[in-house]
């Protein structure tokens, strides 16, 4: 937070929460989120987020949750950007390594943590952070959401009990810049593209994220305890726009000294560096099986149980679908590599053994 256009320094305050909830993911995420605005005495009318890629942050729920903050808070969400490990985040891990530290010691003299005041002792001379327990309500009835909360979700089911799940987002693992319009044509959207100022906006519609819910979207509502009040300020000091101005002088001298055909010499093309340009490596980035080709393997798996003598292994499962191929009712490019095949029999076992002992239990 900065006090005034003059001022030089900016007043950081951190937000830590403890909880006995172990799930850490998007709802954990939108509730700490709700703990924090619901916290603030003047809230911001903007903000811009910078977060790690983590998959609690980085996935298509917690995206479809923002796009009910404008309406929730009236912040607008400028910008979202996910950061890959490493980039760029001294000033977060310096404060974790700073909680981590203080633990330790606490640890170290002699004493123990047992309760929320030991957390609360622990960190209380750490510059500018805010000490609170959160437990997120994983209960909540969608029938408690108001009904003017927006409608990027007006078609879907009603009077449900259950929180929505959101399908995932296609292409959502390239995706790490990604912004809410409010005041454009684009406005109820959700876009998105690979970084800051980089390639194509990907906008989903409404009605397209609408498509990818069961359910409601609703709103947080954790139990929070008061967060605490830190004994100093964490201060930090910021560039003036003269001293920008300057450096950015320097730096254009110093290319216009040497200047370097670039685009000409390097023998790779632009953009290969991009995630979503990668082959290998591109996790979500691979061809999903059909529905028919799911439907085919089943029935395979399910006839090997019946009768050993029809068994197929991954290879056996690939030659049957390729008669399928030669019959017309698939195409040949809808065909998954065995090592696909194995990881779905793999998978599919798993989930139809719990399902299996379940019945017979019940």
């Amino acid at each position: 937070m900065r006090n005034s256009e003059k001022n030089t320094e900016l007043n950081i305050s951190a937000y830590d929460h403890w909880s006995t909830d172990t799930k850490q993911d998007s709802w954990f995420t939108a509730s700490s989120f709700e703990a924090i605005f619901d916290s603030l005495e003047k809230k911001p009318k903007w903000i811009c987020v910078i977060l790690d890629n983590g998959p609690h942050y980085h996935n298509s729920e917690l995206m479809a949750i923002i796009a009910h903050w404008y309406n929730w808070y009236q912040i607008e969400i400028r910008s979202w950007t996910f950061l890959k490990p490493g980039e760029t985040k001294t000033t977060i891990d310096s404060h974790h390594a700073a909680i981590s530290h203080a633990i330790k010691r606490y640890i170290c003299i002699g004493y123990d943590i047992a309760m929320g005041e030991d957390i609360v002792t622990v960190g209380k001379n750490l510059a500018g952070t805010h000490f609170a327990n959160l437990q997120p309500n994983r209960d909540q009835s969608e029938e408690e959401q108001s009904n003017n909360t927006g409608e990027l979700f007006e078609n879907l089911k009603k009077n449900t009990t259950k929180k929505a799940t959101i399908k995932t987002i296609k292409g959502i693992s390239n995706l790490f810049y990604w912004e809410w319009p409010i005041n454009n044509d684009k406005e109820g959207y959700i876009c998105a593209r690979t970084l800051p100022n980089i390639g194509k906006f990907t906008n989903f519609s409404p009605s397209h994220i609408a498509n990818l819910c069961n359910g409601n979207i609703a709103h947080p509502q954790p139990t929070i305890s008061t967060h605490t009040t830190p004994n100093t300020k964490w201060k930090m000091s910021i560039e003036t726009m003269s001293n920008l101005e300057s450096k950015e002088n320097i730096i254009n001298n110093k290319e216009k000294q040497s200047i370097i055909s670039i685009d000409t010499d390097f023998p790779l093309n632009k953009g290969w560096a991009l995630k979503g340009n990668q082959k290998l490596g591109n996790r979500g980035g691979g061809k999903r099986m059909t529905k028919k080709v799911k439907n085919l393997l089943e029935g395979f798996f399910m006839n090997r149980n019946m009768n050993t003598k029809d068994k197929l292994d991954a290879q056996g499962m690939q030659n049957e679908l390729l008669r399928f191929v030669e019959s017309g009712e698939i195409s040949k490019e809808d065909i998954p590599k065995v090592s696909t095949i194995q990881n779905w029999i793999a998978t599919f076992s798993r989930v139809w053994k719990e399902q299996a002992t379940e019945q017979y239990l019940h």
